[in-house]
C-alpha cells in the first residue's frame, strides 16, 4: 500500500490543487473522480488515501484505475431507483384500489340506509323488499369485489416490498465487498478498522492488523494472463480466510494485496496467525488453475503492526506495510513484525 508520494501545491486554493493534480495525473475532471482527488488534497484518512497515492505514482491508465477501484463498485443508483420507481407505481395502485373500496362501500352504507328508510314502516311491500334484496346484493358483491382486489394488491405490494429490501440490503453489502474474492474492499475495511478501534477504546483490549502480498504476484499476471491471475487471487483468499479467527476481518483493498483485522490480539497472537496465512498461501494447489506441470507455487510476503494509543487507520496500517516490504527485502515467503529490527 505504499507508495510514491505525489506532489502538488497545497498553497492554492483546494480546488485548484485538485484540477492541477488531475490535470498533470490526465484525469477527467468527471465528478465523481474530482470528489475522490477532493478528499485525498484534503487529506481524508484512511486506505483510501495510500491506495489513491499508489495510483497516482504508478502512471499509466490512472483515470481508469481510479474509477475500476473508486467508483464503479459505488454506483447503485440504477437499483435504488428501480426500487423507488416500483414503490412508486405500487402505491399509485393501492391508491386507486382503496378509493375503490371506499366508493364501494359508501354505496353498501348508502343502500342499507335506503332500504331501513323504506322498509321502515308497519307493512312490508313485498315487491319493495324484493328489490332492496337485489340492490344489496349488487353493492354487497360490488364491495367484495373491490375488497378483494385490495387485498391481493396488499399482499403483493408486501411482497415485493420485502424484494426490494432484500435487493437494497444486498447492494449494500455489495458497496463493501470485493466482487473478485466476496472479501471486504477498501470501504469495508475501513469500516472495519473503525468498529474495532473504536471496541478496542472501550474494552482496552489489543488490535493488531497483517498485510499480506503475493510474492512475483505481478510477473505471473504477465506470463499467464488476468484470467489465471484472478483465479490465484481467489485462491489466496481461501487460504487466508482458512487461517484466521471467526471474529477477524479479512479484504482486499486492491491489486495483490490483503489485509487482515485481528481484534483482541496483540503481536505475538498476530504474528502466530501471520504465520498461518503464509503457511496456508504456500500450501496452496495451482495445478487445478495453471496445469499439472506447474513448477513452484505461490507464497505471500506479511507484515504486521499493533494499535498504539495514538494511531489512526493510516499509522496502523502504514506501520504493518513498512513491515510487509520489509519481508520482502529479506527473501519474500515471511513474517515480519513491527518489534523486528528489520521491521
Amino acid at each position: 500500500m505504499s507508495g510514491s508520494s505525489t506532489a502538488f501545491d497545497l498553497g492554492a486554493s483546494q480546488g485548484a490543487a485538485v484540477l492541477g493534480l488531475l490535470e498533470r495525473a490526465n484525469v477527467p475532471p468527471v465528478p465523481a473522480l474530482y470528489r475522490l482527488i477532493y478528499d485525498y488534497v484534503a487529506g481524508v484518512r484512511g486506505l483510501l488515501a495510500s491506495r489513491v497515492d499508489d495510483i497516482l505514482g504508478e502512471g499509466g491508465d490512472v483515470a481508469g484505475r481510479l474509477y475500476t477501484e473508486f467508483v464503479a463498485p459505488y454506483e447503485t443508483n440504477e437499483t435504488l431507483e428501480r426500487a423507488a420507481q416500483r414503490v412508486t407505481e405500487r402505491l399509485r395502485t393501492l391508491d386507486i384500489l382503496i378509493r375503490e373500496s371506499l366508493s364501494a362501500s359508501e354505496q353498501q352504507s348508502a343502500a342499507l340506509r335506503g332500504a331501513g328508510a323504506d322498509l321502515g314502516g308497519d307493512r312490508l311491500n313485498t315487491a319493495l323488499l324484493k328489490e332492496w334484496v337485489q340492490r344489496l346484493e349488487t353493492t354487497n358483491r360490488g364491495m367484495r369485489t373491490s375488497t378483494m382486489a385490495l387485498e391481493r394488491e396488499l399482499v403483493e405490494a408486501t411482497t415485493e416490498l420485502q424484494s426490494m429490501q432484500d435487493e437494497i440490503r444486498l447492494v449494500r453489502e455489495n458497496m463493501t465487498r470485493d466482487p473478485l474474492t466476496g472479501l471486504a474492499n477498501r470501504s469495508g475495511l475501513d469500516a472495519a478498522l473503525r468498529r474495532a478501534m473504536l471496541a478496542r477504546g472501550d474494552a482496552g483490549w489489543d488490535m493488531s492488523c497483517a498485510v499480506i502480498d503475493i510474492d512475483h504476484f505481478k510477473s505471473l499476471n504477465d506470463r499467464y494472463g488476468h484470467q489465471v491471475g484472478d483465479e490465484v487471487l481467489r485462491i489466496v483468499a481461501r487460504a487466508i480466510l482458512v487461517s484466521v479467527r471467526g471474529g477477524d476481518v479479512v479484504g482486499r483493498p486492491g491489486g495483490d494485496e490483503f489485509l487482515a483485522i485481528f481484534p483482541d490480539a496483540g503481536l505475538e497472537d498476530a504474528r502466530g496467525l501471520g504465520e498461518r496465512i503464509r503457511i496456508s498461501v504456500s500450501e496452496s494447489d495451482l495445478r487445478a488453475v495453471m496445469g499439472e506441470a506447474v513448477l513452484g507455487g505461490i507464497t505471500a510476503s506479511i507484515g504486521v503492526a499493533s494499535l498504539r494509543e495514538d494511531d489512526t487507520i493510516t499509522s496502523l496500517v502504514e506501520r504493518a506495510d513498512r513491515c510487509l516490504y520489509a519481508a520482502k527485502g529479506s527473501g519474500r515467503n515471511r513474517v515480519i513484525c513491527e518489534d523486528e529490527p528489520s521491521g
